[in-house]
């Protein structure tokens, strides 16, 4: 799997560049990454790292929004971007041969940006239309509020995309603040993975990246909060109930998140596991049913989700307890611990087949873990977890004190509530 092929070079301005050689495939996935998400934003511009991600493509000082579109799709490449709560990642597809033309379209989306304020309205209503769709699907919409209610008055804990309202307020002037205070190079890394001469990757990034300035380094986050509310409530005209049962964790960084890994899969890893079949394929009271976590910088989060028959709804709540509970208490036999340990690997190694996937995984361990880590260290590491370390973290993670329960659900019920 040529493994060993990683090379990482910080250049004098703080900008990190790692890169993964694999000589099997002609093409190079690439990446700019600003440590710079959802939880660096303000109560007033929650929302603005999202909104600008988006309008970094409507143009620069050097190309129109067709023009950077066009020059990566002419060379057969394809280009993107997301926002996650910690960075916004800037990325292209493209055969080898065109590395340079690769790192200068990226690069100038963050560096030139043009914010033109017709270009700014006119995405806010497309970011305001992402917000509805979410708002219309209780089942992506639950998981905000789980957040919200999970990490209370903190960034981490608000929507990426932010309100409506914040949307409409946000101005030219707040984008090249944001700009200017996060999309510094310190705060940068540039991750390659393909057919890459990391040499040339690192010249090329010299070459157009040498003058972004220096930031302050790392930015101080408010405190997080205590939970104030352990169960909320919302009402909506639907016909089945969307219930989260789930608590806060550790961060990216914590060694736990090997253990954790293993028991997600343990709960919900495909047809076999703990959730879906002690539940749906039993009863048949749940469609959707999953158990998932999120881990951060400073912070993580873990959960169970279902699409529940309203009827069924504390039923269903409880049988979740349940589960959480024999996983606790009742322990974890050797054919299921090795099963999930070979699900577990095989779905590891087939995920990073594809360049993408490994650019990404390279990138975030240098962020979140500030290491670079072989497919095969990887996996001598979960060759090395035992039932106790599971047994361990899962009385952990099963503190019923420290789980709060999100629920959406038909307004039918808060009608028959208030008669009653």
């Amino acid at each position: 799997m040529n493994e060993e092929r990683f090379r990482k070079t910080q250049l004098s301005n703080g900008i990190r560049v790692i890169s993964e050689y694999i000589d099997s495939v002609y093409s190079v996935a690439l990446g700019i990454w600003v440590i710079a998400g959802s939880q660096d934003e303000s109560t007033e511009t929650a929302g603005i790292a999202h909104l600008l991600e988006h309008m970094a493509f409507k143009g620069t000082a050097n190309r129109s929004a067709y023009q950077i579109a066009n020059e990566i799709e002419s060379i057969g490449g394809a280009i993107n971007a997301f926002t996650s709560k910690n960075v916004t990642c800037y990325f292209a597809r493209f055969m080898s041969e065109h590395l340079k033309v690769g790192v200068d379209v990226l690069a100038d989306l963050i560096k030139n940006p043009v914010f033109r304020d017709e270009d700014l309205e006119r995405e806010k209503g497309v970011i305001i239309e992402e917000i509805r769709e979410i708002e219309d699907t209780p089942s992506d919409i639950i998981h905000d509020y789980f957040s919200e209610q999970l990490f209370p008055d903190h960034p981490i804990g608000r929507s990426i995309q932010g309100s409506i309202e914040n949307i409409r307020s946000i101005t030219v002037a707040q984008l090249f603040d944001f700009i200017k205070q996060h999309y510094t190079s310190d705060r940068l890394v540039v991750a390659a993975s393909g057919r890459v001469n990391h040499q040339e990757l690192v010249d090329r990034v010299t070459v157009s990246l040498a003058d972004l300035p220096v930031g302050n380094g790392p930015l101080k986050q408010p405190e997080i909060q205590p939970v104030r509310e352990r169960t909320r409530r919302f009402y909506r005209s639907i016909s089945q109930s969307h219930l989260i049962l789930g608590r806060r964790v550790f961060p990216q960084s914590d060694s736990r998140r090997y253990p954790l890994a293993l028991l997600n899969v343990i709960l919900s890893g495909g047809m076999s596991s703990r959730l879906y079949h002690n539940i749906r394929e039993q009863f048949g009271f749940v469609y959707a049913i999953y158990s998932f976590y999120d881990l951060y910088l400073n912070n993580g989060l873990f959960g169970v989700y279902a699409g529940v028959d309203t009827d069924q709804l504390n039923t269903i709540r409880d049988m979740i307890y349940g589960e959480l509970n024999k996983l606790a208490h009742a322990g974890i036999d050797t054919a299921e611990f090795q099963k999930v340990k070979q699900q577990f690997e095989g779905g590891l190694v087939i995920s990073l087949e594809g360049m993408q996937a490994r650019m990404n995984r390279l990138a975030k361990m240098e962020i979140y873990e500030n290491q670079i880590m072989t497919i095969r260290e990887l996996l001598d590491i979960i060759n090395k977890i035992t039932v106790d370390n599971l047994m361990e973290l899962a009385i952990y993670l099963v503190q019923p004190d420290q789980y709060i329960e999100t629920m959406i659900v038909p307004e039918t019920l808060k009608q028959s509530e208030e008669r009653s």
